[in-house]
């Protein structure tokens, strides 16, 4: 445990917050190393040619929000040249969606042979598809590799998208604190689930180019308080966007751009709340009659105080909503949010990233720059269980809402399903009921599918591109859905029925929405296909949602839907499948 008196060093104006980072990392080699080559300097737009003077933006009018009319793509105003929110840090540096295009076309140039052996992309239209600036893509613009959910009309490139998939695979490099740590051999449990399943399906993507990812390890930096109201955070702003018409505006203002160094944001039906890198937290009632008035805080001094996680839950003997912090200088406070004080602080041998309550709120499972997972008592911070198994840092986890499922991800590229009716077998060894392997890189959040919202799900978005959305019950199949760029986060809204993602890429990052498509198959289909159906272990139950029948859904506090409403969703939709 760090020295006591280090938690009160005086705060250090630093001018990159990242620069007290967790330990040192290592990067794994990708399967098929590509060629170094030095691009030529680009301009704002991601051109080749020379970069000409930016026109004086006109002063604002009094009341005017400065991100409204303001494009960084057609300013340069953001902060970033690569994916990576700190190029000057010692991890990955994976190029957003037009350099991964332009690295490919430039590499080309110095492989004679692979121009030959399959298509590259043209230079031309990727400076074409650089200076388009899309605000909306909706399910009936979809046109395959001629248009896809971002908006890229890959046959123009001259290459498919699966192309350009199979490529990113190859380069793209998994951040890891251990050397190796993701590395796959025989003696490992890890597994790689079949894309069977379909329970979600393309509604809609928002294009953004404001969303604001200053931290390479911390995606947790999306906010859904209902299906119209989600936040992301931005150059001086928290921002509100409305999925179902696109329009946004500002739901947290900050006097500059170093105020709104966000590290860590979520929000609740009523509270929009937000950490910092400094040790601040910021916190605003989404109803109130105060307009954007908040309420800030502080939770520490430390030099290293980056607000790691934060989650919003009740208290257990009231209704008092209440904020769990956990902080890189290995504290975990939890601040009422009434009263806008720290009420219990614990410190811990490592920084934790991320915590997730228990149902019943006796419960909390923490996980971070450590190999092993805790749980722990909620209120005394006391360490009950010490799980091992995985191989690297630790920053998703949840709690799922059957009281007894929980899940963990780790750099090491595996997400690790633990039951609580028995974490450790006979042995005293620690007993994972699952061992998940993901697509590409390391699981950075994890969410379960709330009670009463259909078939019980695992969603879980990895570092970049790829949010892969698992069966619960079986834990044996998956559902992948694949984007281009690095990922913020993800959240449930609508009860369940729209999932909600965020993408952090320059130019073709966002919201997007997806939707329910299995509404009714509760009533007509078993848990998983014949073909891909397994013997289940002691660990699995029956019931299509968290619990065995649809009454005994309904009938919980906490359950999404009544079954009526749930029989006449699905009595109204024409066609769910995907």
């Amino acid at each position: 445990m760090e020295d006591q008196s280090d938690q009160h060093l005086p705060l250090l104006p630093l001018d990159n917050p990242l620069f007290v980072p967790h330990e040192l990392p290592q990067v794994s080699d990708p399967p098929s190393p590509i060629i170094d080559v030095e691009p030529p300097p680009l301009n704002h737009l991601g051109n080749s040619a020379t970069a000409q003077p930016l026109e004086p933006i006109a002063p604002l009018t009094d009341g005017q929000d400065p991100e409204d009319d303001v494009d960084p793509a057609t300013t340069g105003l953001h902060p970033m040249a690569l994916s990576n929110a700190n190029p000057m840090s010692l991890g990955p540096e994976n190029p957003h969606v037009m350099q991964f295009l332009e690295l490919w076309e430039w590499q080309s140039h110095a492989d004679t042979q692979l121009r030959t052996i399959v298509p590259v992309p043209s230079f031309q239209q990727i400076r074409r598809l650089a200076r388009e600036c899309l605000r909306r893509v909706d399910y009936r613009q979809l046109r395959g590799d001629e248009y896809d959910f971002q908006g890229i009309n890959w046959s123009d490139l001259g290459i498919t998208r699966n192309l350009a998939r199979g490529r990113r695979m190859q380069s793209f490099r998994n951040y890891v604190n251990r050397p190796n740590s993701d590395s796959i051999h025989n003696s490992l449990t890890d597994r790689l689930l079949r894309p069977a399943a379909n329970y979600f399906r393309f509604k809609s993507m928002d294009i953004r180019r404001d969303v604001r990812l200053l931290h390479f390890q911390l995606r947790n930096i999306l906010g859904v308080a209902s299906r119209t109201r989600v936040f992301y955070p931005s150059f001086t702003s928290i921002r509100e966007l409305d999925p179902t018409t696109g329009r946004d505006k500002a739901a947290m203002r900050f006097d500059s751009q170093t105020d709104a160094h966000i590290s860590t944001l979520t929000a609740s039906e009523d509270i929009l709340i937000a950490g910092g890198f400094y040790g601040t937290y910021r916190y605003r009632y989404l109803d109130s009659s105060g307009g954007l008035k908040t309420h800030e805080g502080r939770l520490t001094n430390h030099y290293s105080g980056i607000t790691n996680h934060v989650q919003i839950h009740s208290s257990r003997h009231s209704s008092t909503p209440l904020a769990a912090f956990a902080s890189n200088d290995y504290g975990f406070r939890v601040v009422d949010l009434t009263a806008n004080r720290v009420t219990s602080e614990v410190m811990y041998d490592f920084a934790m990233n991320c915590s997730a309550l228990s149902p019943d709120m006796r419960l909390r499972v923490l996980v971070g720059d450590h190999q092993n997972v805790l749980i722990t008592n909620a209120e005394t911070g006391e360490v009950l269980q010490d799980l091992e198994g995985h191989r690297d840092f630790g920053f998703a986890c949840d709690w799922a809402p059957d009281g007894w499922t929980v899940a963990t991800g780790n750099q090491d590229r595996s997400i690790r399903i633990w039951d609580a009716r028995k974490w450790k077998n006979s042995k005293g060894k620690s007993t994972a009921v699952a061992v998940i392997r993901t697509e590409m890189a390391g699981a950075r959040s994890l969410k379960f599918s709330p009670l009463g919202s259909g078939k019980r799900t695992l969603v879980a978005a990895e570092e970049a591109d790829f949010v892969n959305l698992i069966d619960a019950q079986t834990f044996s199949t998956r559902q992948t859905v694949d984007i281009f760029g690095e990922l913020g986060g993800v959240a449930f809204a609508n009860g369940g029925q729209d999932l909600i993602a965020l993408s952090c890429d320059l130019s073709r990052g966002g919201v997007m929405r997806l939707e329910r498509c299995d509404t009714g198959a509760e009533d007509t289909f078993s848990h998983a296909h014949r073909k891909y159906y397994e013997a289940g272990g002691w660990w699995q139950t029956p019931g299509y949602d968290w619990m065995q029948s649809p009454e005994q859904v309904v009938a919980a506090p906490t359950s999404q839907q009544t079954l009526t409403q749930k029989r006449r969703r699905a009595a109204m939709i024409e066609d769910w499948t995907f």
